[in-house]
């Protein structure tokens, strides 16, 4: 075998791999590839390795890294209804918001979870989405409870030994899917 073609033999494969790699790279400020993405775990009390009460900067650089860049970010006053209230920044990935509340040290208030798509990869408390029914979320939720609020007209559903947690539907026989999950209400957002 000529020496030429054993070199090529050899180089190839390598060149096959850069050529994969970078063609497969995410372009500079383009989300992470879902396929390639770290999972993020919600749960009542963080917002994957972050703890409620944790440190606001920290929480918005892992979201970044996992996420990617929010598809929106806002900072307000607060509520409005509450003079004493903290302001708050919120960062939002389609159905996902995350609170902070950025003032002095900074810190993680929480994360809710409304209409739209759930990022790849994020994974909620007893695995309800917003594509489980209200029914089959009960079930799901060890010790739940339920109860009409005619104020936010919102079937509420929460569980004492998760007391952060709410779970809600939209139809007062508790019938449809769930249409809001969040470990940190705050009726003034």
């Amino acid at each position: 075998m000529p020496f030429s073609f054993a070199v090529r033999l050899v180089c190839l494969p390598a060149v096959a791999v850069t050529l994969l790699a970078t063609l497969t790279a995410p372009a500079l400020g383009e989300r992470p590839d879902p396929v390639r993405q770290a999972a993020l775990e919600l749960t009542p009390t963080a917002v994957g390795r972050i703890a409620v009460g944790g440190s606001a900067k920290a929480a918005e650089k892992m979201l970044r890294r996992t996420l990617g860049p929010p598809d929106r970010a806002i900072d307000s006053k607060g509520c409005e209804l509450d003079a004493t209230a903290d302001p708050r920044r919120t960062l939002t990935w389609d159905a996902l918001t995350v609170s902070l509340a950025p003032a002095g040290a900074g810190r993680l208030v929480g994360w809710t979870i409304g209409a739209g798509r759930i990022p790849p990869h994020v994974t909620l408390p007893h695995g309800v989405t917003t594509a489980t029914t209200v029914r089959e979320a009960v079930r799901a939720i060890p010790g739940a409870k339920t109860q009409w609020d005619e104020v936010f007209q919102m079937y509420w559903i929460t569980a004492p030994a998760e007391p952060s947690m709410m779970w809600a539907g939209d139809h007062e026989d508790g019938s449809g899917r769930i249409a809001y999950i969040t470990n940190a209400f705050e009726p003034c957002e």
